[in-house]
């Protein structure tokens, strides 16, 4: 049985990764991984993007940002198993997203995926730190962030 994404968006409390395809890209965009981080914000989620486009990522903030750079964390196949490239999260962009929208950037069809609830300790520490310490994100969404 599948529920539509605004239930699974109220059990997104914590760290996890989801897998599905964004309905505000392109139509032959394909399915993406993305972080969910906590935040205090319980009406909302925030997700971090994560992309195997690792030459096109370094070359985007080479041009536009280079402080940027750091703020991508690096992950594969022997950090997150499901992996099948060497990836980035892009902690540069996080989207905040009102859980009651949910439903709205979830392609309704393509397969909607919570892939792990299981995030390595030191990852999670990595993600935070770059979204933080991003150049590019708002004052008020690190504000948000409530892992420490």
């Amino acid at each position: 049985m599948d529920f539509p994404p605004e239930t699974i968006a109220k059990t997104l409390s914590g760290f996890c990764i989801c897998h599905f395809k964004n309905s505000n890209h392109a139509p032959e965009a394909p399915s993406h991984y993305y972080v969910t981080v906590p935040i205090s914000d319980d009406s909302s989620l925030l997700f971090c993007f994560v992309t195997s486009q690792i030459e096109n990522r370094s070359w985007h903030y080479n041009k536009t940002n280079k402080d940027a750079l750091a703020s991508l964390v690096g992950v594969n196949k022997s950090i997150l198993s499901f992996l099948k490239k060497d990836s980035f999260i892009d902690c540069n962009q996080p989207t905040l997203v009102r859980k009651l929208d949910f439903g709205k950037i979830v392609d309704s069809d393509h397969k909607f995926e919570v892939v792990t609830r299981d995030i390595p300790a030191g990852l999670r520490q990595k993600i935070v730190k770059a979204i933080k310490d991003s150049p590019i994100v708002k004052p008020f969404i690190k504000k948000l962030i409530k892992y420490p």
